[in-house]
């Protein structure tokens, strides 16, 4: 099995800069490299997610380099734009594109348990004197996923609502669902926060369900940083009058996995995202949400 240019997952501590924190539903990514061109971009929504201080789930050391083709056993492709490999000692992501051919312009190399790692760029590929984010998606929610199934949490395809007294409610669908429609319908109510118009991650801490919102908005640009405990799910779908369907225990389940990112290559993680989906459903309601896009699918929500 070929080790290519990049080796095994190794971090330094003699970077001159200190590290950019990036805390994403309570964990914390601690990003270091000696080159300041490789660092977060100076706006977007991930900027909303940066701390100054918290202790570090995942320490990532970013650097330029030569990269190749690496072999290994592959884990997942997700349809030719990024590859998960696995060696003996490090899970490995190569990022490839079309246009660039088959040597990754990318490649990420982290130990087994995802506590530290390396980013590498394949530098021609980088035009001189440009401000580069090395985990730039989807790098970034990669990560964040491989934490999460260590027993952690889930993330799904939903819209994340914070209504004005705190509570936090979740509208889960597939594309074309109409997450972003009920995203931009709450976004006009005064005291409503929208954590995200398209991924939000679900997590138990100390016994509570919380939501929290991610970076990774959907068309309406929505996304906080913020969290909030879970009241109630619905599961959207368009309809031509607008109700509230009683959802069965096992189908409420199925729905909410048919939204998530499955962590097809972890028996491990596949059976945690089942356990916490069984006690979402047992623990809030969780009802089909069959909508046209008007404020009376809020005043139903409001009444439930």
């Amino acid at each position: 099995m070929a080790e290519g240019r990049m080796g095994a997952a190794r971090t330094s501590s003699r970077s001159p800069h200190p590290p950019v924190l990036i805390r994403i539903a309570d964990l914390t990514i601690a990003l270091t490299s000696e080159d300041p061109a490789l660092t977060l971009p100076n706006e977007g929504a991930i900027t909303q997610f940066l701390v100054s201080d918290a202790e570090p789930d995942v320490r990532v050391r970013a650097a330029w380099g030569e990269l190749d083709e690496l072999s290994g056993e592959k884990l997942f492709d997700a349809g030719g734009l990024w590859q998960l490999y696995a060696a003996k000692d490090s899970r490995r992501f190569h990022f490839t594109s079309p246009a660039l051919g088959p040597v990754p312009y990318k490649m990420a190399s982290f130990d087994p348990e995802f506590t530290s790692g390396e980013v590498r760029l394949n530098r021609p590929y980088f035009p001189n004197g440009q401000t580069v984010y090395p985990l730039e998606y989807p790098l970034d929610e990669l990560l964040i996923l491989q934490l999460l199934a260590q027993g952690r949490g889930v993330e799904v395809h939903a819209c994340g609502v914070v209504n004005p007294t705190g509570q936090g409610y979740l509208f889960a669908g597939q594309s074309g669902a109409g997450k972003t429609t009920i995203a931009r319908l709450w976004q006009k109510v005064e005291g409503v926060t929208v954590l995200s118009d398209d991924r939000i991650i679900l997590r138990n801490k100390d016994g509570r369900l919380w939501m929290y919102g991610t970076p990774w908005h959907g068309e309406a640009g929505l996304s906080c940083s913020a969290r909030a405990p879970l009241a109630g799910v619905y599961l959207l779908r368009h309809g031509s009058s607008t109700e509230l369907i009683p959802q069965r225990h096992a189908e409420a389940v199925a729905r909410l996995v048919a939204c998530s990112f499955p962590p097809f290559y972890s028996s491990s993680g596949l059976d945690f995202m089942l356990s916490l989906f069984d006690q979402v459903v047992n623990t809030v309601p969780c009802q089909e949400l069959r909508f046209v896009p008007d404020e009376r699918a809020l005043a139903l929500v409001r009444s439930s």
